[in-house]
């Protein structure tokens, strides 16, 4: 069932070399958005059930409509064009994948700005660099981390456990991301391996912090 279709001109695709504060924020929250579900060995990416064939690159699969509703918002803001499929699968359990893919034409520019998004995002959020509180370095440094966050506990989902809040990705480099972010937005995160996975947690104390800075919770 085909439930959205955006298609933009090729013109408006473009990635900048670097991007502006405003585009960073949406093309980072992109980019962790996908980077949150397990890698395809060809490219592509699925949120779940890594036993199903994988999928070509430029598409993504999610158990949450919410998931894929926000991917398709960010596309948007970026006037990138995607479609939205809905399918059932399963045999005894029934359930609903949402994928969402980009044209063929333009997944080349959906890549390079996903990459550079990532790069410039990454690079901002683990830099150690003295700036005031103040300052807009230190401003952008919290919307990322916040944009990680919002991206990983929808994509991943969050799990509230003895009064801890986690999420379970399976990229060291995002982890790496989350637990900085966690520490710019006021709380101390950990992290832990799982069984294919890595646990990013954050006591509960603190988790309204994080929710926060995800836009979660009301500032």
């Amino acid at each position: 069932m085909r439930a959205t279709l955006d298609l933009l001109p090729a013109a408006t695709c473009a990635p900048a070399a670097r991007l502006d504060r405003a585009r960073l924020e949406d093309a980072f929250e992109l980019a962790c958005l996908v980077r949150a579900t397990s890698p395809a060995a060809n490219g592509g990416v699925r949120a779940v059930h890594p036993r199903r064939a994988a999928l070509p690159a430029g598409m993504v699969e999610f158990n949450g409509e919410a998931a894929a509703r926000r991917m398709g918002q960010l596309m948007r803001a970026l006037q990138l064009p995607f479609a939205h499929d809905v399918a059932e699968a399963g045999l005894r359990r029934r359930y609903r994948l949402h994928r969402v893919s980009v044209p063929g034409a333009h997944r080349d520019a959906y890549a390079e700005l996903s990459a550079a998004a990532w790069r410039q995002g990454r690079a901002s959020v683990l830099s150690t660099a003295a700036v005031g509180a103040s300052a807009p370095a230190h401003a952008e440094r919290l919307r990322l981390a916040g944009a990680a966050w919002r991206a990983v506990l929808l994509s991943a989902g969050r799990h509230m456990r003895k009064h801890i809040l986690g999420v379970r990705v399976s990229e060291p480099d995002l982890a790496t991301v989350l637990v900085r972010g966690a520490h710019l937005l006021g709380a101390q995160a950990t992290l832990s391996p799982q069984a294919g996975s890595l646990l990013v947690s954050v006591p509960g104390s603190a988790a309204c912090r994080i929710l926060q800075g995800a836009g979660a919770l009301p500032a």
